[in-house]
């Protein structure tokens, strides 16, 4: 018998530069989404600690940090989150963007966090991803994505480790977004797709009797 996650999450995933972060920022701007960003919670970690510069000596080649960390590091984040009152899974939708990188990141977070839907960002123009990356490096000033032989190799991890992940959800949960239209537009398809999801789980949660009855 398959036991009950601590979690139900929608996936966001796509080639860097797909826009995955400017749909998560936006969903998160929604009652009842709690948005989690993998890079926002790696930045954040002391950049003088051990695990800190493990992270940034892997980032600054365009590699992935270690499968074990990475999954780590997001289940212990979204334990503080709770915690603090953050985040609440029994009434908000999670929205995880930037794990899993890997099919092994995937079967670990697997155990305690069920993936619902998978919103895959689809890009299948590489030039055009490099051109609007650099672009976004100059006009915001990010020197991570400076820096192109950089770039490139993480588009090649990418296709080489990322991809893989598509194939590890079943095929009915994966849900293609054409990520090259306008950002209004993608969300459009985006919030085709949430909308469900999110009165699914309202229509879960336990009524409030006494409240009915004073209302009538």
């Amino acid at each position: 018998m398959t036991m009950p996650r601590d979690y139900q999450a929608l996936i966001l995933i796509g080639i860097p530069g797909s826009g995955k972060s400017t749909q998560g920022r936006i969903l998160a701007a929604l009652p009842g989404i709690f948005y989690w960003e993998a890079g926002e919670v790696m930045r954040a970690i002391d950049a003088h600690s051990a695990i800190g510069q493990l992270i940034r000596q892997h980032s600054a080649q365009g590699e992935l940090i270690p499968d074990e960390l990475a999954v780590s590091l997001c289940l212990d984040d979204l334990t503080a989150r709770v915690k603090a009152g953050e985040y609440r899974p029994a009434t908000d939708l999670l929205v995880l963007d930037g794990i899993p990188r890997t099919v092994k990141q995937a079967i670990l977070l697997d155990e305690q966090i069920e993936a619902i839907q998978v919103l895959h960002l689809v890009c299948d123009d590489v030039e055009r991803v490099v051109q609007r990356i650099l672009r976004r490096a100059t006009e915001q000033g990010r020197a991570d994505d400076a820096d192109e032989r950089v770039l490139r190799h993480r588009l090649d991890i990418y296709q080489r480790f990322t991809t893989g992940v598509l194939d590890y959800y079943p095929p009915e949960r994966i849900a293609p977004i054409d990520a090259f239209r306008s950002p209004a537009e993608v969300f459009d398809q985006i919030l085709h797709i949430v909308i469900p999801i999110l009165n699914g789980i309202v229509n879960l949660l336990p009524v409030d009797r006494s409240t009915q009855q004073e209302d009538a």
